[in-house]
Order: C-alpha cells, then structure tokens, then sequence
C-alpha cells in the first residue's frame, strides 16, 4: 500500500521469536561458509545470501522486539541456588538474552545501489557488524525468585515494554505494526514454567499500549496473529479465551478512543503501581504478624481443654508461645471456632479488633411466632 515502508512486529508470545528474528537478521546483505575436507583436498565454499523485502534500506525500515522468557527451565528453591543448564536444561527455544541492537543508537549507513551490486565489501562487514545493523530489542524475563514481592513479576513484564521497547517502537515512527499475540505466558499455563506470568489485565493493558502507539505514529494500522496459548480447559471461560478476549477488546476500544502514547503517563503508572505493589506486600506482613500473634496467644488458652487437637493435627501444635507452624495456620477452615476460657468466640472478627463483620442475631422460636401470627390472623 502506498505511504507503507516501515514496518513494526511485537512478539509477547512466552517463547522467544527465534524465527522472525532470524528473517530479519536477512535483511543484511552476508556470506554463508562450509568448510569441505575430502581425501585429496580441502577447502571452503563461499555463498552471498542476502533476501530484501523491497531494497537495500530494509534494515532501516524494519523493526523487531520480543519478550518472553529466558533461563533455566525450572525454579529455584531459594535465592542462592543454581541451576545447571546441563542438568535442567533451558526453556525453549533457549534463545533470547536481553539485546538492543546498536543501530538504535548509532544507524548503518546505507550504500548508494551501484556500490551495492557492484562490491561485496556490505557483505563482508563482520559478523558483530552484521549482527547489530537490524533494529532488534530482546528482552529476556527470568523467574521470579522466591524472596520477591508476590505481584512484582507483573509489574516487571510491564515495565520492560514501559522502558524499552515502547519508547524505541515510538522512535522508530513505524507506518504498520504487526502482533505476534501469544497467550501461553498466562500465569494458569504450564507451558511457561514460570515464566512472564501475565494474566488477563495485562494483556488487556498491553494491547491498549500498542494501539495508542499505532495511533499516534500510523493512523491506528495494526494488525494481530494468534500465537501460542494452550490452558483450554472450560472452552469460554478458560484463561486463553479470556486472554484473547480481553485483547481483542483492547483493540476495538483503542481504536474507537484514538488516545495517543503519553511516556510521562507510562512512567508515572510504573511508579505508582510499583508502590501499590509494595504497600499491599507491607499490609499483608502485618496481616501475618498480628494472625501469628493471635493464633499462638490462642493455643495457649485452648490447651486447657481435654478433648482439644488443631485442624493439623498434632504436627501443627506449636511447642512454645513463639514458634508455629504457619502453613498449618493458613490451612485451617475460616469457620472453625475457637475455645477461649469455655465460651464461643468465631473467627469473624477483624485482626484490627474491631467489630465482629457478621451481626449476631437472637435465636428466634418459631413455633412462638407461628401462635401470635395465628392469634392476630395473619398465619
């Protein structure tokens, strides 16, 4: 189509986008090397590849990032353990480490078409060369370890298209872009390992970044394939057909909005989501602490009681005020009463101390009530 020269592809698919990488890496003019030996002689064969799209300005013209995940295929079980890739192996395609191509900073320069046809010399510029004159991002997200802030995974994957590829796609001023939409990055699918961890507001938050890029830089032209996405269990409601249909939503409704990109917005909702994140892990600590606290002061008192045994048996009786098993405690029913001093207290009260949520309500005789209905010929 006219007035279509640069074109944009975003691949947030959970495994690395080795193949469309690897067509672009084409782009650039190379010498392809095989080395012969035989009985009576040995040598090298040399063979120019080069596969343009339209011309010579391609790598100029074409835009490429990816982020997905990268590293050992499994999860640690705490902070100073290694993986051995020997051992464990990678998570497929085992590609994909955190590059920006040098031409972002620093363009190739082009040569005129008779240099171009007539030398090799473009060809023969070295592979470090050949390798950073294509405008390509990767980012390669890594497993959560298990010291991080439960949620603080989501705001990364966020964060890496807030900070790198966005504003890079945004300079780039692309005429078309292209989404590589795979949805196996889910956090309910076992295809990741782990891995990115988004769910169905992310993606829904990442479409609408793209389109409002598509509509300041190229009248809203964007185009998305469906990819990966394998959690399809409950048809409708299973988590890839949420995902696609918040992304799909994504795309109508940015497209009826035509907000633009704003990277001051971007980095102040980095900011505040980061601190959200944060806060809420603070109040859930202390959440924790004061339940601890509750729970063992508790056990203290019900231990007067003959008949009494937790819900976990004896493995879950703490053996002094101080120490407890808390997977114990957070196992336990939420209606299950406790024994304080012989009379019934239920759980429903606030660990604040304040008032209990549920009203307690007088027992009400029925049969008493059905007699005085009947007296004043209601009933």
């Amino acid at each position: 189509n006219d007035g279509i020269k640069k074109v944009a592809i975003i691949d947030f698919d959970v495994h690395h986008g080795n193949g469309t990488e690897e067509v672009i890496r084409q782009l650039s003019p190379n010498i392809e090397k095989a080395n012969v030996r035989m009985s009576f002689a040995s040598g090298t064969f040399e063979t120019p590849r080069y596969k343009p799209w339209l011309d010579e300005t391609d790598i100029d013209n074409v835009f490429f990032a990816s982020a997905h995940g990268y590293g050992p295929r499994g999860r640690p079980e705490n902070d100073f353990e290694e993986f051995d890739p020997q051992i464990n192996g990678w998570f497929y395609p085992a590609s994909g480490k955190s590059y920006i191509s040098e031409s972002f900073r620093s363009p190739v320069e082009t040569p005129d078409t008779n240099e171009f046809i007539l030398s090799q010399t473009w060809a023969r510029m070295g592979e470090e060369m050949r390798m950073n004159c294509c405008k390509i991002i990767n980012v390669g997200l890594s497993l959560p370890k298990p010291s991080d802030i439960p949620g603080m995974q989501r705001v990364d994957v966020r964060d890496s298209y807030r900070k790198q590829i966005l504003p890079n796609l945004m300079q780039f001023d692309p005429d078309i872009i292209f989404v590589s939409a795979g949805f196996d990055g889910h956090k309910k699918d076992t295809m990741n390992y782990g891995y990115v961890g988004m769910v169905e507001e992310d993606y829904e938050w990442l479409t609408e970044q793209l389109v409002k890029v598509a509509n300041s830089c190229c009248n809203g032209r964007i185009v998305s394939v469906l990819e990966g996405g394998y959690k399809i269990h409950g048809g409708i409601v299973s988590p890839f057909a949420r995902s696609v249909a918040s992304h799909v939503r994504a795309l109508v409704e940015g497209g009826n909005s035509r907000e633009l990109y704003d990277k001051v917005e971007a980095d102040w909702e980095s900011t505040f989501e980061r601190g959200m994140v944060e806060d809420r892990e603070r109040k859930r600590q202390l959440r924790m602490e004061r339940l601890s606290r509750s729970y063992a002061g508790g056990h203290i008192e019900r231990r007067r009681e003959p008949n009494f045994l937790p819900t976990g048996g004896m493995a879950s009786l703490p053996t002094n005020s101080t120490t407890y098993d808390m997977d114990a405690i957070l196992k336990e029913p939420l209606s299950q009463n406790m024994l304080v001093d012989g009379s019934q207290e239920t759980q429903s009260e606030s660990i604040d101390g304040d008032q209990p949520r549920k009203r307690k309500r007088n027992a009400v005789d029925y049969k008493e009530l059905y007699e005085q209905l009947r007296k004043e010929g209601v009933a």
